[in-house]
């Protein structure tokens, strides 16, 4: 009877570590998706990267969402010129590295 109670208890800790690890995953992505631009234009000295955003995947805008050095991310506008050029800097630094 012991090795069955512990065996009950190791089942129930799993399942709700395996409900706090989904529902993380889905919290982080829901809150991955721009729904709108920044109004700012942020100097590339302060951006570290930029991810891609599609309107054909999970999200429905086109962005650019640039990670800063004070990892904040800011979804900005792909078709601004501000955006096109600070995309250009970043895409050579990771070329040369």
């Amino acid at each position: 009877m012991m090795c069955s109670s512990k065996t009950l208890f190791l089942a129930a800790l799993m399942s709700v570590l395996l409900l706090h690890l989904s529902s993380k995953s889905e919290a982080a992505s829901s809150f991955d998706c721009c729904l709108k631009y920044t109004q700012h234009v942020i100097p590339t000295s302060f951006i570290v990267g930029f991810t891609q955003q599609l309107a054909n995947e999970a999200c429905d805008i086109n962005a650019i969402i640039f990670h800063t050095k004070r990892r904040l991310s800011v979804c900005a506008n792909p078709k601004q010129n501000w955006v096109k050029k600070a995309v250009r800097i970043l895409s050579k630094k990771v070329k040369k590295m």
